[in-house]
């Protein structure tokens, strides 16, 4: 019988991983379910995910805004107690998005089969990321799909909304470095190597600035079959290793201390925090286990490892506020909010003010992030112009002075 890997979720909504024999992957679910775990991923070993949709699988992206309308209309379609496999159909029909009909075609085959829908949309990662999976789990787990369905489709929409005019602020520095790395590559190749000439011949001192451009300018017009491939193996070791567990910790650190768009990004994540923790709390849902659940949703591992403490705290007797304020990653509003929602027995409505001030927010700073980029270009600018002068014209300056000298 073939292995197949495995990650679930338990009846405490942690995440478990594990291998089991098995004559196909519909046997997995059904030895899963009698332990009681909920499958997330089922994948055949040493070989590529069925969960990616085996036979199914297909690269190509959804398109986002599809994915947005698809999901508001799929939460109106539970609202309205119209059966799932009835309204995906319905809504396969009618959607123009390629990747979108082909996966929502087969959840109504999987779920069909018997899969529940997280576990049948876990199989289309083209089309339903990590997060939306976790939501999807979190709204059935609850029994709260359709409120999730809806906060997930808002987020959906103000993600795409964020990416698109982060996007547009930043097409214009893009420009300026790329016309700035043609300039420093043709100097470098180009210009520097001839002054580098004229500055041998009148035996003048070369500086260090010089040196080094006319070092990447030979490195460049020599070994450009060494030089350019070691830059794109670079670049897809880096993709390979923030793929790994560590390289995934790790730049999910490091996406709250990037320059500018760090704090942009710690107020989408508190605004999921928040976005999820109002729609559990108003299921009814006990505390420890709509930690577990957020924890799963919240898309940062970082984050994620975080909540897990916030659990641990709450477990030992304190309550959601004070182990948000004892934590170094939650901006301590986060944390008074919580407090007076607490005190006052209005946590749901507090919950909901924190949401629409972080939404607020984070449009805000959107708004203004071309006003933020441009100090930052101005002196990077600025220190790469004085670079380029000064290996031009410090040599030069020598050069003056050796022949001041002689006459």
């Amino acid at each position: 019988m073939p292995t197949y890997t495995y990650k679930a979720t338990d009846s405490k909504s942690k995440l478990i991983k594990g291998e089991l024999q098995a004559s196909g992957e519909i046997e997995v679910t059904t030895q899963l379910a009698k332990l009681g775990y909920m499958p997330i991923t089922i994948s055949l070993k040493n070989e590529k995910a069925l969960s990616s949709g085996g036979i199914f699988k297909s690269s190509a992206k959804v398109n986002p805004q599809a994915l947005v309308i698809f999901t508001r209309q799929f939460a109106t379609i539970i609202k309205a107690a119209i059966p799932i496999m009835e309204g995906l159909g319905a809504l396969a029909e009618q959607t123009e998005d390629l990747p979108l009909k082909k996966a929502l075609n087969q959840l109504v085959h999987d779920i069909g089969g018997g899969l529940s829908l997280s576990q049948a949309m876990a199989k289309h990662p083209n089309v339903f990321s990590d997060l939306y999976v976790n939501t999807v789990v979190a709204g059935e787990s609850a029994g709260v799909l359709e409120s999730v369905l809806f906060r997930l489709s808002n987020m959906l929409e103000d993600d795409a909304e964020t990416k698109n005019n982060i996007s547009a602020a930043f097409r214009y520095p893009i420009m300026v470095v790329i016309a700035m790395v043609i300039a420093i590559i043709v100097l470098s190749v180009f210009v520097i190597p001839q002054f580098a000439k004229i500055y041998s011949d009148a035996k003048v001192a070369l500086p260090l600035p010089t040196q080094i451009m006319i070092i990447a300018g030979y490195a460049l017009k020599n070994y450009w079959y060494i030089t350019f491939p070691s830059i794109a193996a670079g670049a897809f070791g880096f993709k390979k290793f923030i793929n790994t567990k560590k390289g995934r910790f790790w730049w999910d650190g490091q996406k709250f201390k990037m320059l500018i768009i760090g704090k942009i990004y710690t107020k989408i994540t508190m605004l999921r925090f928040a976005s999820m923790l109002s729609v559990l709390y108003q299921a009814g849902l006990p505390v420890l286990k709509t930690m577990d659940i957020v924890a799963l949703t919240i898309g940062n591992v970082v984050l994620s490892k975080e909540i897990e403490k916030i659990k641990h705290d709450v477990s030992d007797g304190k309550g959601i506020s004070g182990a948000v304020l004892n934590s170094k990653f939650f901006p301590r509003l986060v944390g008074y909010m919580i407090s007076v929602g607490e005190k006052s027995g209005s946590l749901s409505l507090m919950l909901d003010s924190l949401c629409q001030f972080f939404e607020s927010d984070v449009r805000s700073m959107v708004r203004n992030l071309t006003t933020m980029i441009e100090p930052v270009m101005t002196a990077v600018l600025g220190v790469v112009v004085m670079g380029m002068c000064l290996a031009i014209f410090l040599p030069l300056w020598s050069m003056i002075q050796v022949v001041k000298g002689s006459g």
